[in-house]
């Protein structure tokens, strides 16, 4: 069969207004169906205050105790550079979470995860947090986007200790770190955000950000390295 011209146009139209709405309908599902990361790092990330400043990731809810039935036992999970100094001798410090409540950290309840440069601490308090989802991080590959969140220190452009969300992309990775170190990004996080989260684009834990290096001629950042979450998990059996 023969298809005359106008009935030829009037198909190609017909099909490429489909495809139109088609594209512009899967933009409306992905807005809808993709998290929103940005407020999902701002909760789960804590501020660090004390002898040393650092930010750290609310990973678990142990429920109440027995001794406190009606306070929430919490987990953090931040790097042990940045809790170690507070141990020898021992000091005081606090966490503040997302809604700015203090919370007190027992100094007795601080464990370094094997020899990875990360830490678990304990806190208290009769307020529910969210916490986080745990990505696996052995499925990341280089171009991945990935999102840092933390409490940078002050600094000539910041007057006081700022929350700070940054967006990058996985560079590469370490195979042999001695600390854990494994995961590197495209990602100019500051000195403070260390401990802090490292999120994928569904807002899943999969690694805790800590160490960048520094080009000492320029003084700017290279790059920044995480602890894969992986990585923890295979190492928590040694908490003591």
């Amino acid at each position: 069969m023969k298809l005359r011209q106008h009935q030829l146009t009037s198909w190609v139209v017909n099909i490429i207004t489909i495809g139109a709405a088609g594209v512009f309908i899967g933009s409306i599902l992905w807005r809808v169906l993709m998290p929103n990361v940005s407020a999902i790092a701002k909760t789960l990330t804590v501020r660090i205050d004390g002898a040393n400043s650092g930010s750290g990731t609310l990973i678990e809810d142990l429920g109440v105790g027995a001794i406190a039935p009606r306070e929430h036992r919490y987990l953090v999970l931040t790097n042990w550079h940045v809790v170690s100094e507070h141990l020898d001798p021992p000091a005081a410090f606090t966490l503040a979470t997302s809604d700015g409540r203090q919370h007190r950290v027992l100094t007795q309840k601080i464990a370094r995860v094997g020899k990875l440069d990360l830490a678990i601490l304990e806190f208290r308090s009769r307020d529910r947090y969210p916490v986080a989802t745990l990505g696996n991080s052995d499925r990341l590959t280089e171009g991945d986007a990935l999102y840092v969140s933390g409490w940078a220190d002050p600094s000539p452009q910041l007057s006081i200790r700022t929350y700070q969300f940054l967006v990058g992309n996985l560079s590469g990775r370490i195979d042999r770190d001695r600390d854990g170190y494994s995961l590197v990004y495209t990602v100019s996080a500051l000195p403070g955000m260390s401990g802090g989260p490292v999120l994928d684009r569904w807002g899943n834990l999969v690694g805790i950000n800590g160490r960048a290096t520094v080009d000492l001629r320029t003084g700017t950042v290279n790059s920044v390295l995480g602890i894969d979450i992986n990585r923890y998990l295979r190492t928590r059996g040694d908490i003591p």
